[in-house]
């Protein structure tokens, strides 16, 4: 025996001193002498993998040099190697377990996740469809790999599954609520209500479907069905909190819809105001890192993958990203990943005194994450609006980035995001004026200080200017992106999936309904037009199209 082996059997003589697995005493007598089956190798690696992958890994490597057909050992090979770092040869092993076995759902998942974190998607779907064929058909499997696509972004893959999975399971309500958001994403909205009202009728306790259900479509009629499901459902008693705040927020979308403001304001602050009861805002995280932003004083060396710019959209929620976005990807010269969390994740695991090495890996697993593994595009897209707060941290990362500020009338953004439910922690001060008023602050005393000494390219546009002259907006932004002129439509619409709140409105053609849309609120929300006194100019120090924000 190796001295490795060794010293992974003491350390399993050691567990089994202390009464951790009854059965460890005859598995270790069994692994010494050599009469060991494949189940006691794997029943030993796997205790293993949970405190020294190291000491596994040299347990399954001598398991398989008498085991070398044993699907299993190879997976949890897999898994050491992939826990020591050692990517290549961890997926080298999980492919070995699957070709031996098809079905092992447990290898594709490890595979799966393995693919994620590289940033190979594709690579990572033709797994989960690879399995998909070879399992069993079984609820728990086909819910499986059907939540992990959607997980992963892949919707247009969800989608090939689900008429399957519908005939299969026609009762089934998580099936029929998650094929109405696979719908919605897709821009399929008839079908995407079909699916809603579907899940709903089966299961009522649901808050993502009755928001989602509204913007299926522009309601436009007061006999319209959903109308009159959304009134009833809001005078329910027994449907819990979260359910009632999500119904009267989607009643609000409807009753804007039909221009019943009065009505819409009253529903609308009624659910605000119990969704900010149950979930407060605290704003000292936030408060602190305006005060002081983080920015490593090391900066990646290079300039990251040749050819390629990083572009950022930033700026307060609901302030037209999602419509940038959508416009500038209609050129394959572009590609959008929509709203990705890495650079808020990158950001907490790093400190103004990270070192060259660790901001420059850091800014390569973003890259990854970034790029794909689908056809080459020039310039990659990350619309989310919150990393306004991180751009020292992007410069650092990735001196290739550069960034637009999207900037929109406060009063008009702010009613358009205390009209919006999001159910994450990082939107919770978007239920009260109050809280969007000294949200809007910060971020105006954030962008003033990245304006001030732009720490990368920064152009700045109104989206009253993008909505009113879209084709000069976006003219503008593809020279600073320097990509030739007039190989796309500004005013195009997108097929791409879309996963955010402005789903149905991006699908819609251009239009400036939304720039005086506050007006009509004015009268019936004081606090909203108090705001118009946070009007101030734009900082100096951006390229751009607009005025004051």
């Amino acid at each position: 025996m190796t001295t490795s082996l060794n010293a992974a059997l003491a350390r399993l003589d050691q567990d089994a001193s202390l009464g951790a697995d009854a059965g460890h005493v005859g598995r270790i007598a069994r692994l010494r002498n050599g009469s060991a089956s494949a189940e006691d190798w794997s029943a030993a690696a796997t205790h293993l993998l949970r405190i020294d992958p190291a000491m596994a890994l040299a347990v399954l490597e001598h398991a398989l040099n008498t085991h070398a057909r044993e699907a299993t050992l190879h997976y949890l090979k897999g898994n050491a190697l992939r826990m020591l770092g050692q990517a290549q040869a961890a997926e080298s092993s999980l492919r070995t377990a699957i070709a031996m076995q098809p079905a092992h759902a447990d290898a594709s998942f490890s595979l799966a996740f393995l693919l994620r974190e590289q940033g190979r998607m594709n690579a990572l779907v033709e797994v989960m469809l690879d399995l998909w064929n070879h399992a069993p058909r079984t609820l728990q499997s086909d819910q499986r790999i059907l939540f992990f696509l959607c997980e992963c972004g892949r919707y247009a893959d969800a989608a090939r599954l689900l008429p399957a999975l519908l005939a299969a399971y026609p009762d089934h309500v998580e099936i029929a609520r998650r094929a109405g958001e696979v719908a919605m994403v897709l821009g399929q909205f008839e079908d995407a209500g079909k699916h809603l009202r579907r899940a709903l009728a089966l299961n009522p306790h649901q808050p993502s479907a009755w928001l989602r259900l509204a913007h299926t479509h522009r309601f436009s009629a007061d006999d319209d069905p959903d109308l009159g499901l959304l009134r009833s459902a809001r005078a329910r008693t027994d449907l819990d909190a979260d359910a009632q705040s999500a119904i009267r927020f989607a009643l609000g979308k409807a009753l804007d819809d039909l221009q019943r403001f009065g009505e819409a304001s009253e529903v609308l602050a009624e659910a605000n105001r119990n969704w900010r009861a149950a979930r407060p805002w605290n704003p000292a995280a936030f408060l602190a890192s305006v005060e002081k932003p983080l920015r490593p004083r090391a900066v990646a060396q290079g300039k990251g993958e040749e050819g390629v710019i990083p572009l950022f959209i930033v700026g307060l929620p609901r302030a037209g990203t999602t419509l940038l976005e959508t416009l500038l990807s209609c050129d394959s010269a572009v590609r959008s990943r929509g709203e990705l969390n890495w650079i808020d994740a990158l950001a907490a695991r790093l400190d103004d005194k990270a070192d060259a090495a660790t901001v420059q890996a850091a800014g390569s697993l973003y890259l990854r994450q970034l790029i794909q593994d689908d056809a080459p595009a020039r310039v990659y897209i990350d619309k989310n609006p919150l990393n306004f707060r991180y751009l020292g941290l992007i410069a650092a990362m990735l001196p290739q980035a550069r960034v637009i500020h999207l900037k929109r009338n406060l009063c008009a953004t702010a009613l358009s995001l205390w009209s919006q439910h999001f159910a994450h922690e990082a939107m919770a001060w978007s239920y009260s004026f109050d809280d969007i008023a000294r949200f809007a602050r910060g971020y105006r005393k954030l962008m003033t200080h990245w304006l001030a000494a732009p720490p990368l390219p920064i152009f700045e546009l109104d989206y009253e200017t993008l909505v009113s002259d879209p084709d000069t907006a976006i003219a503008s932004v593809r020279g600073f992106l320097q990509l030739p002129a007039g190989s796309a439509p500004a005013n195009a619409t997108s097929t791409a999936p879309i996963a955010t709140a402005s789903v149905w409105q991006a699908r819609q053609q251009v239009h400036t309904r939304s720039i005086e849309r506050w007006r009509r609120y004015a009268e019936f929300l004081p606090a909203l037009t108090e705001m118009q006194t946070m009007s101030s100019p734009s900082p100096a120090g951006g390229r751009g199209l607009g005025g004051g924000w």
